[in-house]
């Protein structure tokens, strides 16, 4: 093994280390304040709410992070509206096109763990958080319910 080529390089793979580092930090911190409200809109019992979600975590988790990294990077470049548009100075730059990618392939996988926290919360302990608050303290108590359970 040839140390001085790693010597060579290894200020620039730190700076690469700590790059990558950054972007799913924040991928996962902004995923997250999306996959809050997916993940409860998933596990709403009216399919008009559901549907939505669905596709979105359907689309995002059965696709690799590769061909979606591609498709924001060199696929959006392909029409002109988004070419002309405000977000073109973002979507030029490889840095906001991965952050893009890696937050919406987050948020999906998120919202997927928030819904089956939100159903494994066994319907007698929703049915007491409902029986003891007000109107306006129930939402909070079933809430409250729904992520101390989840976390467990």
């Amino acid at each position: 093994m040839k140390w001085d080529v790693i010597i060579k390089w290894l200020p620039t793979l730190l700076e690469g280390a700590q790059l990558t580092l950054k972007l799913v930090a924040i991928a996962v911190l902004v995923g997250l304040l999306i996959a809050i409200p997916l993940g409860m809109a998933r596990a709403s019992r009216h399919w008009y709410v559901r549907a939505l979600p669905f596709s979105y975590i359907f689309f995002f988790r059965g696709t690799p992070l590769l061909l979606q990294l591609f498709l924001v990077y060199y696929g959006l470049a392909q029409f002109d509206a988004v070419r002309q548009g405000p977000l073109w100075p973002y979507l030029r730059d490889p840095y906001w096109c991965a952050l893009l990618a890696m937050t919406m392939h987050t948020a999906a996988y998120i919202a997927e763990i928030i819904r089956g926290a939100i159903q494994a919360v066994p319907p007698g302990e929703v049915e007491a958080a409902r029986s003891c608050a007000n109107y306006v303290p129930y939402y909070f108590a079933t809430c409250r319910t729904y992520w101390f359970t989840g976390v467990q």
